[in-house]
């Protein structure tokens, strides 16, 4: 993050005393930045990229607040200053929290990616923030996203990738991908996977290709059931937590 979006975070950063912006620097430089401490120079480079007047003697400024005290704000090792716990605190009650939205189950339950891999915890959390919002293209998109990762790693899984690949060595087009799940004898799919992997599909590709056709909570309230069951299948069938590779 530049530092120019870290105070786009810090309500009327503008009215903030030159002084008070040290802090705040400092605080961007450790944890936005990755410095071990900041350095005099460091928090002058912070001013001028921002076209700030900077403050008078940063130096004797840092300096002066690492004494210990009541009034003390840093801490002072090796050159580098940090901030004291208190001061911390005060920087992260004060900067804007972003916005991360919390999903729930009813799209359906999150527990069935437990122990799958974090992405693909992250794809299921999207779908369900989309569905819990109303975005029901987007859910659908993401949807389509699980279901042909899910598929590819099927047959990872199994060794078999050979078989939903082209010529060139990338993976078939989802519809490809669901014939070849379907027809394989590898493992057996329940009528439910076989039949309503591709009515998914359908909606999903009507979501993000037409300019018509915008999805409502009813498409996916209608197959909610089915799309539980076949995430849950096939998850299984790939048996995450005994894949190692």
């Amino acid at each position: 993050m530049s530092i120019k979006k870290f105070v786009q975070k810090i309500p009327d950063f503008n009215d903030i005393s030159a002084s008070n912006k040290i802090d705040y620097f400092i605080y961007f430089l450790i944890f936005e930045s990755g410095f071990e401490g900041a350095r005099p120079k460091d928090i002058h480079k912070c001013f001028d990229d921002l076209n700030l007047v900077a403050y008078s003697n940063i130096s004797s400024y840092l300096s002066k607040y690492a004494q210990r005290g009541k009034s003390q704000k840093y801490i002072k090792k090796k050159e580098l200053y940090s901030l004291v716990n208190s001061t911390q605190l005060i920087i992260e009650r004060s900067i804007k929290k972003e916005f991360e939205p919390e999903p729930s189950n009813d799209l359906f339950p999150l527990s069935i990616f437990d122990n799958t891999r974090g992405y693909l915890a992250g794809f299921a959390k999207e779908a369900a923030c989309a569905y819990d919002y109303g975005l029901y293209n987007s859910c659908f998109f993401m949807l389509r996203k699980i279901l042909e990762t899910l598929i590819i790693e099927l047959f990872e899984r199994k060794g078999l990738e050979t078989k939903i690949k082209n010529g060139n060595g990338g993976y078939f087009f989802l519809s490809d991908l669901i014939n070849k799940l379907v027809s394989e004898t590898n493992w057996h799919l329940t009528k439910i996977t076989r039949e309503d992997i591709p009515k998914i599909k359908k909606l999903a590709d009507s979501s993000v290709h037409s300019k018509r056709f915008s999805a409502k909570k009813t498409d996916i309230e209608n197959m909610k059931t089915e799309i539980r069951i076949i995430l849950q299948e096939l998850i299984d069938l790939i048996d995450y937590p005994t894949w190692t590779t």
